[in-house]
Parts: structure tokens; sequence; C-alpha cells
């Protein structure tokens, strides 16, 4: 199978050690995947074994046709990173591809067992994977005999009661909920792209807004509305703002759009790439009669941010 393997070093061309495996689409990387992941790091330290997190590169949902839309919770970059956080020494990038999609758990199983060196496998309180026409997952106990390796289940992380899950953070964001997105994660939503060069009405009105290119993102953007935020990257981390995310409709833009005005800041930022995090959801997105009007409710959305 076509697959990358790296370590926080970059691109590893073979492992060459025994290793003690997760697998998973781990989208978002949020809490309770962080808990399964740590596990892993300290299930390979006990095993003297290479932590390893084998995760796809498509949602199997949207590549079966169960699902619509393919974005996601993370960036590829960010979903890396996140992993290497939580511990793990090794991340395999599999492709999931029809014939991966075809694939028993079993026959997954034996090629980890054959090719990635996996001594211990360890899986979530309610992961499966596999072949659904041809199920074999309940077999996996007696085929980790057979084989020989560990075969281990983690546990759910809860939060309010229930288990987190990669729907539930999509509904708060579908809801604009992104404090419980940021409760759910483990750190504030966010979205990246490249500053560029905008209208330039918001320069004129006293408040000039940096505009962020997501046209291009894989992630799943949070409701419309006007947000207070925090940036990051280049000489804006760390700036408070207040961000437009969707249309203008007081100057007749539809089309979806980042806009960001960071309180207290007007350096040229222009080409760079920023990270907007998301702290708070202060009010629909409005259509306002005059310049003035819009003016007056956005030194009022300031003074909202102020309290994030």
């Amino acid at each position: 199978m076509n697959i990358e393997i790296y370590s926080k070093e970059g691109r590893v061309e073979q492992i060459g050690e025994e290793t003690a495996v997760t697998v998973g689409v781990f989208d978002g990387v949020h809490r309770g995947h962080q808990q399964l992941l740590k596990q892993l790091a300290s299930v390979s330290r006990e095993q003297s074994a290479a932590s390893l997190a084998v995760t796809l590169t498509a949602h199997p949902s949207f590549v079966l046709g169960n699902r619509e839309s393919e974005y996601w919770l993370d960036d590829p970059d960010e979903h890396l990173q996140l992993m290497f956080d939580a511990g793990i020494k090794y991340v395999a990038m599999l492709p999931f591809t029809k014939e991966v999609a075809h694939m028993t758990a079993c026959e997954m199983v034996r090629w980890m067992y054959e090719e990635l060196g996996m001594r211990t496998l360890l899986v979530g309180y309610d992961s499966r994977f596999g072949s659904k026409e041809n199920d074999d997952f309940r077999d996996l106990p007696m085929f980790s005999i057979e084989l020989g390796f560990t075969l281990l289940r983690g546990h759910p992380f809860n939060v309010d009661s229930e288990p987190i899950s990669s729907s539930r953070i999509r509904q708060t964001l579908i809801d604009g909920r992104v404090e419980d997105t940021a409760a759910l994660l483990g750190r504030n939503y966010s979205l990246s792209g490249e500053v560029m060069h905008g209208r330039g009405v918001g320069h004129t009105m006293g408040f000039p807004t940096a505009n962020i290119d997501i046209a291009h993102t894989r992630k799943m953007l949070p409701k419309e509305g006007v947000y207070a935020v925090i940036m990051g990257g280049g000489k804006c981390e760390g700036k408070r703002g207040i961000a437009n995310l969707g249309a203008a409709p007081t100057f007749g833009v539809d089309s979806t759009m980042l806009e960001v005005h960071m309180i207290d800041y007007n350096g040229d930022i222009y080409g760079e790439t920023v990270t907007v995090e998301f702290l708070h959801r202060i009010r629909d997105i409005q259509r306002f009669d005059s310049a003035s009007e819009l003016q007056k409710q956005l030194k009022e959305d300031i003074e909202e941010a102020h309290r994030w």
C-alpha cells in the first residue's frame, strides 16, 4: 500500500523497530484522541517499542458516499503536529482507497504486523475498522493470540457526561458555539491563510481589516457571524480582534470572507500567513443602512471582544 511515514524530523523511509500501534481518522485530534495517543505513548515506553499512529488521509464516510462534503477539523500540518504533541513517535498517513476499503480488520492487522512491526494494537473505545461486507473485527482477540500481538482497548473521554466525538464538535461549529468547540478540542478552533489586499473599505472607516484567504482551506467553517478572535503568526502574534466570517451585506458582498480588525494594531501584514483563533461568537451578520451605523456597531463589538 502507498503509505507515508513521518517523525518530528520529517519523512521516514523505514521504521526498523517494533511498534505499538493505533489506527483511525483522528479528525481534529480532539481530547479523546489525545487521551488515546498518550496512552499509546505510555504503552510503547513500557514495552520498549516505538509508538505509531496510522491515520487515514480521507474520511471513509465521504469516500464511500455517506457524507456530502469532506471538510476537516484540522489541516494536514496541524494534524501531524497535534499527534506528535501527544507523544507519538511516528505517524503513518494511509490513503483510504478502494483497496483499503475492501481489507478486513484481520487483513489490516496482519499488514501492520508484517510491514510496520506492530506488536501491540490499541483501539479506541468505539473504534472499528475493516470491510463492512466481510466484517471480522470481533475476531481480533483470537487473531491476536494466533499472530502473537497484544490487543488493548482505550477508554472514553467524557465532557459534560458525554463522550467526545468529531460529530459532536462539528455540531458546535454549526451552532457557532466556539467556546464549546475549544472545550472538546482542548484548544481554540482556528483557520489559517494568507493576508490579501481587500476592498480597503474598513481602512476608510477607521477599522482596517486583514482579509484572510480561506478559499482553499480543508477545514470546516464555523457558523457565519462576528467573532472575538486572537491572532497568531508573524507580526500580529497574540493580537486581539473582531472577525467577520461570511458575507458583507452592507457593501453588497455575498461571498464568504474572513475579515479581521485587529484591536490597537495597524501594521502591514500583507502576504503573511496568519492564524485566526475563534474565542466567542458576538452576533449575527447584519446589513446596516449607513457606514456610521456600522461604525457604531463595530465599537460595541470591540467592547464585547475585550471581555474575551
